[in-house]
């Protein structure tokens, strides 16, 4: 029992195909590898829209609040001083902080959103030891059927034949199992 199967092939059309075909065939956890975009798999692979962009959003305007907050804080309460007959609440005097700081906040959100929703710090995937696999960056593609989030062993045999008799006529050169686990993780 397999946690899930690669299936390497050789252009992106003979990829999108057997993505579709799987797809139709009912399989989840359907995943590609690609040395450059292929719109086609968003739809077929189901991928969502990123949260990055909200987050960045949140992040700098809880930013430039906060520092809006902090400056209006200690200029009209904490510590006013008048100088040159301003008011001690001058949006103009805190218009570089609080862009400095929403940007900082920003660039966190952003920093931090990539790394969580890309499961980052990753050091070592199973997937990384196919012979043949540095290839993903030049000119191969690669399909993985099966959910790495589900229990061990989401791919039982009678599975995995359907997915070899499916994929290979679409020109999959290549179908191998891998198992996510590490030894000691091993039944």
């Amino acid at each position: 029992m397999a946690d899930m199967l690669v299936a390497e092939f050789e252009s992106p059309d003979a990829l999108v195909a057997g993505a579709e075909h799987l797809r139709s065939l009912g399989f989840v956890g359907l995943d590609a590898y690609t040395p450059f975009p292929v719109p086609e798999l968003d739809d077929i692979l189901g991928v969502r829209r990123s949260r990055v962009p909200k987050a960045v959003f949140l992040g700098g305007a809880a930013g430039a609040t906060l520092a809006y907050s902090i400056l209006s804080w200690t200029n009209a309460v904490d510590y006013p001083l008048n100088v040159g007959g301003r008011p001690y609440n001058s949006l103009p005097a805190h218009v570089p902080i609080v862009f400095e700081t929403l940007v900082l906040f920003a660039s966190f959100a952003s920093f931090i959103t990539v790394l969580v929703s890309s499961r980052m710090p990753r050091l070592h995937d199973p997937i990384f030891d196919i012979a043949g696999f540095e290839r993903t960056t030049i000119d191969r593609f690669w399909l993985t059927v099966g959910d790495p989030r589900r229990a061990a062993g989401s791919i039982d045999d009678e599975q995995a034949d359907r997915v070899r008799s499916a994929l290979v006529p679409l020109g999959a050169l290549t179908v191998r199992a891998i198992s996510r686990r590490t030894p000691s993780e091993a039944p």
